[in-house]
């Protein structure tokens, strides 16, 4: 199979979305790429247009990328304008809450579980796998079940709207990458890091922002098992080294690495100038990643602890009980 690649400066948007004052132009990314946990959509959106309903998710984590232009994000403290390179996270629950207008185009990514739910609180609906429900027609757990009659106790007052931090914004095409190569790496994959989740509130996916050098690298060559992968080139001219060869990346490029031997790979700096790039991936744990130059295996439990093994000290199951 071939790589699985866009590049977002060049895709067209194939899908238009014009209703209720509402517009935007879209290109989902996903299935061109062939992902089963991250979706993504491209958007582009016209000055002063919002792109939809403004809304907030339970069992969904999104993140955005702006792309270009000077999109104006709409979240529960306000207006703000964001710039080219910008990544805000949208949380589950209230604290995600918000929507777009242009102008400019970014990309929407995220990943959740069923069944999600999803929250208009300009309109007071809530919409779910059933439909589109209105809050207000809300009952309570016991309606119509067993032996229920109608409560002739007072209604509770409602409560004051809950107050939600603003989530902060991370450029990541000026936000050094601080953390230094990784102790011990040898000449090649001395790669700086910078990790976006924890900065950006993230709970359901990560995100890390390499720089490289010539001459330098990423991570040695690798595959998950329980975990996908996006690259999304920033600047630079890296070499991605696949499991059907090597091929030169842009900027813009979206790369897509599924988990088990297809999705094997490292990101090298053949070029004379620095690159910019950025690893997006969910964080389930546990996890694995496969080594096939070494045939070394790293195990990371689901307390975050990582074990390294070589692949040909495995026992037998039987080995060492009684």
């Amino acid at each position: 199979m071939s790589l699985h690649k866009v590049n977002v400066f060049e895709l067209e948007p194939d899908d238009t979305v014009e209703d209720a004052g509402f517009l935007h132009q879209h290109a989902e990314l996903g299935p061109r790429l062939g992902s089963r946990l991250i979706h993504a959509t491209l958007y582009t959106a016209e000055a002063e247009k919002t792109i939809w309903p403004y809304h907030y998710h339970y069992g969904i984590e999104e993140w955005l990328y702006v792309i270009s232009g000077e999109p104006v994000l709409r979240d529960p403290e306000g207006e703000r304008r964001l710039a080219a390179g910008d990544v805000v996270c949208f949380p589950v629950g209230g604290a995600g809450a918000h929507t777009l207008s242009g102008p400019g185009s970014f990309v929407i990514f995220s990943t959740g579980r069923a069944p999600y739910m999803s929250v208009y609180p300009d309109s007071d609906k809530v919409s779910g796998p059933e439909g589109i429900l209105l809050r207000s027609g809300a009952v309570e757990y016991w309606y119509g079940e067993g032996t229920w009659e109608p409560s002739t106790d007072p209604q509770p007052e409602q409560s004051a709207p809950q107050q939600f931090p603003r989530q902060p914004i991370v450029n990541v095409l000026s936000r050094p990458a601080t953390q230094p190569p990784l102790q011990g790496a040898p000449p090649g994959f001395a790669a700086r890091r910078s990790q976006l989740g924890p900065d950006l509130g993230a709970q359901m996916l990560g995100a890390t922002l390499y720089e490289l050098d010539p001459g330098e690298g990423s991570a040695p060559y690798h595959y998950h098992s329980g975990r996908e992968e996006w690259l999304l080139v920033l600047s630079g001219q890296p070499t991605l080294r696949h499991h059907e060869g090597e091929d030169v990346l842009a900027q813009g490029d979206v790369v897509f690495f599924a988990d088990g031997p297809e999705g094997a790979h490292r990101v090298l700096n053949r070029s004379s100038e620095p690159v910019r790039l950025v690893f997006l991936s969910t964080v389930q744990l546990p996890v694995s990643a496969h080594y096939p130059d070494s045939g070394k295996l790293l195990f990371r439990d689901a307390d975050g602890e990582a074990y390294v093994f070589r692949k040909t000290d495995a026992v037998d199951l039987w080995d060492g009980e009684i």
